[in-house]
């Protein structure tokens, strides 16, 4: 990944751009989009990554990705969206936004994570074969059921977003 990417402080300010490589090693503060399709049953989509990206084989969310320098985050959202899963989204609703520190394959990631929200999708989905291997639909219970039995089959990052996103549907 050669994209400059958005470093940001503690408070969510760009402090500069470069790559993701530079943000693991520095342990700098970056930016990134989550966002979760939900069609007309409330089936959430979920996809597999791919072999060949980080976090290999693993269940995800929607689409995520870095914000790119020059990106705010709904046009990283839209971007990723139509770029993973072939959605093109004229609006998408903003949920949250949220913190993390985690670790995956020993990298550790400092995040501020905007979480968006697609419902009531009813159109195709055409996943880019380089970063997602397989997609499904999925009830959220069913979800919430096979993450509790074999959490190790999802990103830790899809993890806590269904999390923040349960608990935020709630309030």
């Amino acid at each position: 990944m050669s994209e400059n990417i958005t470093y940001v402080d503690e408070n969510d300010e760009i402090i500069g751009y470069g790559t993701r490589e530079e943000a693991i090693a520095k342990g700098i503060v970056h930016r990134i989009v989550r966002i979760l399709v939900f069609n007309t049953k409330n089936e959430l989509l979920i996809q597999k990554r791919s072999p060949t990206v980080k976090v290999p084989n693993r269940w995800d969310q929607s689409a995520a990705g870095h914000v790119d320098e020059g990106e705010d985050y709904v046009t990283a959202a839209k971007r990723e969206l139509l770029e993973e899963v072939g959605i093109a989204a004229d609006t998408l609703e903003e949920v949250t936004k949220f913190f993390t520190e985690e670790t995956d394959d020993s990298e550790v990631k400092k995040r501020f994570n905007k979480l968006f929200a697609l419902k009531d999708y009813e159109g195709t989905v055409t996943i880019d074969n380089d970063e997602v291997s397989e997609y499904r639909w999925i009830s959220t219970a069913d979800l919430e059921a096979w993450m509790a039995a074999s959490p190790e089959e999802f990103t830790q990052g899809f993890i806590e977003t269904f999390r923040v996103f349960q608990e935020e549907s709630r309030d």
